[in-house]
């Protein structure tokens, strides 16, 4: 790790409706900050965008792009200074829907893809050669397969090697996949049920996407949903690989210790992939899941600032954006202990943190 990182921040901001100052970027000193230091961070700059509920980099750490949860949705992108000193909006697009919670790149890098909560529905934008946002392609609803239920898609997580796309809808206890065209634009190409009431609300594939691990929001619960063994043949054809493949839900266990209602948040694995951590808000917490056994074992878990929203990994730091707390707490993972260090980092209505690649 680098003794000093650049970490984006996105949250409710007093220009929408909630405390924080929209988009910020911090300066950190990841060796003090472990080293329980102060002062370990700078404050670089901030832009007021209404409600950035999710902020993604593009591979260059040259652009910011954030999802604006507003009526319509709105991506804005800004350009980063090198140095991380300056930033300048580029972009400010609206799309169709409402409620846009999260955005990553589709399996075309010539695009984003955004979950959106409030209208259960999933947009695809086009970039241009900068990687800057230029127009709407495509809108994806889930009403159209929601039957009498009411969707809430809550993020689009690729899943590696199968040229596929994941989006866990909250509303309809259901992950929906997708296959991207040549066009940019995304075919339903499939879906992972789980029991009603679940509420699936985030997802993590592990390096070939055999396991899938989903963090449900209603229930409480980790579920990890399991390739079968029919659809991991290798004397099939590459495309009919892709287009057959298949998981079914294993195990669901608690993501926490606690009593009490758990509505989860994030989901991760750590870089060895051999445990999870999982942000638990009701217990506020966040926890540490070992796979070394079949299912997910709960071998960790480290009190945390008020309704953990979101996480981010930097070396041995877990930095937690506790959203009610208006902080992000500053954890050490070492093995099996998950510890906090330092102190926290004050942070109105915090949402989401990404670090600078």
């Amino acid at each position: 790790m680098t003794t000093t990182s650049l970490i984006a921040l996105g949250g409710y901001s007093r220009s929408g409706s909630g405390r924080g100052p929209g988009v910020e970027l911090l300066a950190l000193d990841g060796e003090r900050a472990l080293a329980g230091e102060d002062p370990a961070v700078r404050r670089l700059w901030s832009v007021d965008l209404p409600d950035p509920s999710f902020v993604l980099w593009n591979r260059e750490g040259t652009l910011l792009h954030a999802v604006l949860e507003t009526d319509p949705t709105r991506v804005a992108t800004l350009r980063v200074a090198p140095d991380g000193s300056s930033a300048e909006l580029v972009a400010d697009l609206a799309v169709e829907g409402a409620g846009g919670c999260h955005l990553s790149f589709g399996t075309d890098p010539s695009t984003l893809l955004i979950a959106q909560y409030g209208s259960g529905s999933v947009v695809t934008v086009r970039l241009d050669e900068e990687g800057v946002p230029l127009e709407q392609i495509d809108h994806d609803h889930h009403r159209e397969i929601a039957d009498d239920a009411d969707p809430h898609a809550h993020q689009v997580v690729p899943l590696p090697g199968t040229g596929l796309l994941a989006v866990p809808d909250l509303g309809l206890d259901r992950v929906m996949l997708y296959k991207q065209g040549i066009s940019g634009s995304i075919d339903l190409a499939g879906e992972i049920g789980l029991s009603r009431g679940s509420g699936p609300r985030h997802l993590v594939a592990d390096h070939e996407s055999e396991q899938l691990h989903i963090s449900c929001e209603l229930s409480g619960m980790v579920a990890t949903a399991v390739r079968t063994q029919e659809q991991r043949t290798r004397t099939l054809p590459p495309a009919m690989q892709g287009s057959t493949r298949r998981w079914s839900v294993r195990s669901m266990i608690p993501a926490s210790g606690h009593e009490g209602t758990n509505a989860l948040s994030h989901i991760e694995l750590t870089a060895d992939e051999s445990a999870l951590l999982v942000a638990n808000r009701g217990p506020d917490t966040l926890s540490l899941l070992s796979l070394s056994e079949m299912r997910p074992q709960l071998i960790a878990e480290t009190q945390v600032g008020a309704h953990p929203r979101h996480f981010a990994q930097l070396g041995e730091l877990v930095l937690v954006a506790a959203q009610e707390g208006d902080r992000i707490d500053l954890l050490r993972l070492r093995g099996e202990r998950l510890e906090t260090v330092g102190i926290p980092i004050p942070a109105p209505s915090v949402s989401c943190l990404a670090v600078r690649p």
